[in-house]
């Protein structure tokens, strides 16, 4: 049995907070995505390609979307190749649009939480009737009665709800009583056994419970990067097929599976996204007060960045650059206007597709330090915010006192607070001091702190 293996479209991502001709890009590349795979699975002849999970990014689906989608399928459809798609928690059974769609005759759509076996035959045959949603249990007579041209088994299980919280794995089962290849597909995530290392589990599953049930592979979503969690058996997740931030940067698609010998799987990755992210931390020119210079820096960051990994040939880039350290740009970088400007010739000169500027990390070419021990108002203030951010004294407010607390961003009160104080020291010595003041030698003003 030969599939491909996708996860995490989610077509119609509205992608709030970027610019309106960025959203039409992203969106163009998703389904430029969806094709390129579609293209690979009639080029590799593959008996089926398996969705886990995420196919949309919510209930709403543009009617252009919708064709579109349904239109890709059919391609499949009419080469005999099955799609085989368990809901995830963006796209659950209970999702209007997933159980109003048209689907094609050769597509299952598993919504329901409890398990529905799939067999999988060259030609698409015994699937369900029309590509109506799979209800468990579910079998055509076509299925019970022709065992014989079945090349393996899929057994998958979906979200009926955008919550979910038990433990799915444990209630998908191998067929019994067949030496065909066996495929479990899942919308989890798979956590360890350490204490913390996930804030707030969703739809939790245990490695070793994975590799212990008995299939020859586990097709997983819900995790956007590409990951092998185990090589034998094999659990795979296959990433989303088109990086939707700046934290999904590398190369996206699906992974081609030969499961001709099912206790040593093939398994083969396959670049689908025309549109990659790059994300760079540049260090502000500290010496050149110039743009020009912080240009430079950048495009100097690039090249290094593309001597490691050239992406291919068509590839479109979208960088996502942040500036940090000290520099005498600092006032100016931290004008929205100016970071514009500043994107828009870094795009041109290096003819990405998009570029998003940030100048957070930019601080003032000062040395607190030097500050420090003053016995006035500016010596006390970075004492003060230097303890804090230590987290040596805690402050005594739990997480619900801050604004802006994520727990899956700031582990405790300290990494928060360590987090937003980053660069406050400089800030304070700018803020307190006339620019005449910005030299240690300058004899101490007559004042005094607490």
């Amino acid at each position: 049995m030969r599939f491909l293996h996708i996860a995490d479209f989610h077509l119609d991502t509205p992608f709030a907070g970027r610019s309106d001709a960025l959203r039409s890009r992203l969106r163009a590349a998703t389904r430029t995505a969806l094709t390129r795979c579609v293209d690979a699975a009639l080029a590799e002849e593959v008996d089926a390609l398996l969705i886990a999970g995420d196919l949309l990014d919510g209930d709403f689906l543009s009617f252009d979307s919708e064709r579109f989608l349904l239109e890709q399928l059919a391609r499949l459809d009419e080469a005999g190749i099955q799609t085989v798609y368990a809901t995830g928690n963006h796209d659950p059974g209970d999702s209007r649009r997933i159980r109003s769609l048209d689907w094609p005759a050769a597509a299952t759509v598993i919504a329901a939480d409890e398990p529905v076996a799939v067999a999988i035959r060259p030609g698409g045959g015994g699937v369900g009737e029309g590509g109506a949603v799979r209800d468990p249990n579910e079998a055509t007579a076509q299925e019970e009665d022709d065992q014989s041209a079945t090349v393996g088994y899929v057994t998958g299980i979906g979200h009926a709800s955008a919550s979910e919280t038990r433990n799915l794995a444990e209630l998908l089962q191998p067929v019994p009583d067949t030496d065909l290849p066996q495929v479990a597909l899942l919308h989890t995530q798979v956590v360890s056994s350490s204490p913390g290392e996930v804030h707030r589990p969703y739809a939790p599953s245990s490695l070793d419970h994975l590799r212990s049930v008995g299939f020859h592979y586990w097709a997983l979503g819900h995790v956007h990067n590409r990951r092998e969690l185990s090589a034998q058996p094999a659990v795979h997740y296959s990433g989303s097929i088109q990086g939707r931030s700046p934290g999904e940067t590398g190369p996206r698609g699906g992974l081609l599976v030969d499961l001709g010998r099912p206790d040593a799987p093939v398994v083969e990755f396959r670049e689908f996204a025309p549109l990659r992210w790059e994300k760079l931390t540049v260090a502000a020119p500290a010496d050149a007060p110039s743009l020009d210079d912080a240009i430079r820096a950048i495009e100097e960051a690039w090249e290094a960045a593309r001597q490691s990994d050239p992406g291919a040939p068509e590839t479109e880039w979208i960088l996502a650059a942040e500036l940090a350290g000290p520099s005498p740009l600092w006032q100016q970088l931290r004008d929205p206007a100016e970071l514009d400007a500043l994107a828009d010739e870094v795009a041109a000169r290096l003819g990405l597709a998009a570029v998003e500027m940030s100048a957070a990390g930019v601080r003032p070419p000062v040395r607190p330090e030097e500050y420090l021990e003053r016995p006035d108002v500016l010596g006390s203030a970075l004492r003060l915010a230097r303890k804090v951010a230590s987290g040596a004294d805690p402050p005594g407010i739990g997480e619900e006192d801050l604004a802006g607390f994520d727990s899956n961003r700031d582990d405790t009160v300290a990494s928060y607070l360590a987090r937003i104080l980053a660069g406050a020291e400089e800030e304070i010595v700018v803020r307190m001091l006339n620019p005449g003041e910005l030299d240690p030698e300058q004899p101490v003003p007559e004042r005094s702190g607490p």
